[in-house]
């Protein structure tokens, strides 16, 4: 009996290990996708110095902690975001192995969850998750047509169905991104039916990040939001009144790297005295606000809201984009984990059998 807990331990340690060396290429794919580079070549070096990391400080996890989170040649620190990484891997593969064992289900697994943090992170860098990603998970679909017998093909798309007519719908709203859309729709086509409660979990998580973020940044925003109403209302009365007597309408736009850009396409022309503002008026008023908001940090991505009335602003709303991708990949992961047992328990509570 000692032997097989010895044996167990040393596998788990092993696994746990492997998942981390792991760890330490994703993020590599992490950080050279969005530039474009090539992820195989080019040997890994120091974002500050230029200098070539040696063997020694590439051991996972370790290194960081060893070199106090700096680099050996030049000092500057190294983000803790690339140990995390490795750990999160780590025991990702680990959690993947106690449920599936040594099975071809566990090397589904473990792609699956390498995947789900490298677009966690992609997403989170730039609000975008990339779409080989989609793709390579919807491929982990079909593969589960043979690793997962018990489920049978038609479950398959009826998952995909199910998820992506919701998220969809979200996403008209401004909710979601249609990057969010598509991953879930390719991993309902893989989960099939568990992507009910990956759903429902991805959902929770998002909804109390927002929060969070938001009691962060209201302040802020809200400054921003009064700022961005006396700039609008300025611009309603340059060059005399631009809005029709008695008529509204809702301004949108988005600020990205620091840029504004008001969205011309939804203007109501009948609000509007000469029909829209012009190109050059639209212009004027991206400037203002581009200088207005010059503050923000430019690798995040915000939108604003402003209703209108009669050549007054009524109001104006600004937040930050919230990158989605992460929260859904929790609920994901515990679904790909757990997925049946949640659903078993929730069907017990409910009395169906």
């Amino acid at each position: 009996m000692t032997g097989i807990l010895w044996y167990d331990t040393v596998v788990c340690i092993l696994v746990f290990i492997f998942g981390a060396v792991i760890g330490s290429f994703l993020n590599v794919v992490i950080y050279r996708t969005p530039l474009k580079m090539s992820i195989i070549s080019g040997p890994s070096h120091c974002f500050s110095c230029g200098e070539k990391i040696k063997p020694c400080d590439l051991v996972p996890i370790f290194s960081w902690i060893f070199l106090g989170g700096k680099c050996r040649n030049c000092k500057a620190p190294i983000s803790a975001r690339y140990t995390i990484v490795e750990a999160l891997t780590g025991f990702s593969f680990l959690a993947a192995y106690l449920r599936f064992h040594a099975s071809l289900p566990m090397v589904v697994a473990i792609v699956f969850f390498c995947l789900l943090i490298v677009l966690s992170c992609i997403d989170l860098d730039t609000l975008e998750i990339p779409y080989w990603c989609t793709i390579s998970i919807a491929v982990l679909g079909i593969a589960t047509f043979f690793t997962e017998p018990n489920m049978p093909w038609w479950e398959h798309f009826a998952g995909a169905a199910v998820i992506a007519v919701p998220f969809a719908v979200l996403a008209l709203f401004g909710g979601m991104g249609g990057g969010d859309v598509q991953l879930m729709a390719a991993c309902g086509f893989m989960l099939g039916w568990k992507i009910v409660p990956a759903a429902v979990i991805g959902v929770i998580c998002g909804a109390i990040y927002g929060i969070f973020q938001t009691a962060i940044t209201s302040k802020r925003d809200k400054s921003i939001s009064a700022s961005i109403s006396v700039v609008f209302g300025d611009w309603l009365k340059t060059d005399g009144e631009k809005m029709v007597e008695s008529s509204s309408d809702i301004v949108v736009g988005e600020i990205e790297k620091g840029v504004c850009k008001v969205n011309t396409e939804i203007f109501d022309e009948k609000a509007w005295i000469n029909g829209k503002p012009s190109d050059e008026q639209i212009n004027e008023l991206n400037e203002s606000i581009s200088k207005l908001v010059g503050d923000v940090p430019k690798n995040k991505e915000f939108v604003f809201r402003i209703t209108a009335e009669n050549n007054t602003v009524k109001k104006v709303k600004f937040r930050q984009r919230i990158a989605f991708g992460p929260s859904l990949s929790v609920g994901l992961a515990i679904s790909a984990l757990h997925g049946e047992m949640i659903i078993k328990w929730y069907l017990d509570l409910m009395g169906i059998r």
